[in-house]
């Protein structure tokens, strides 16, 4: 499989085993308080996780105004050998 594609389904993966475990949660009605606050907690994380995951991750500058400038140096730091000479 293709790295993007993994990358692309691991959070919604996750978004959905997420939903399963809260609903199963809410319908389930043998449990006791402390067990439903985990599962809800657990499918709390599972989503956060998904969201995290989905996150861009490119870093775009965005320069914007009418008198933007570009400068670029290219000056060279002195070395340990150039700067014994």
């Amino acid at each position: 499989m293709n790295p993007g594609v993994i990358r692309a389904f691991t959070p919604v993966f996750l978004a959905t085993v997420g939903g399963a475990i809260g609903l199963a949660v809410i319908f389930a009605p043998n449990l006791q308080d402390d067990q439903r606050a985990s599962g809800i907690g657990l499918a709390g994380t599972a989503i956060a996780g998904a969201a995290g995951l989905a996150q861009n991750t490119k870093n775009e500058a965005h320069i914007n105004g009418q008198n933007a400038e570009l400068r670029v140096d290219n000056t060279k730091e002195p070395t340990h050998e150039n700067a014994a000479s």
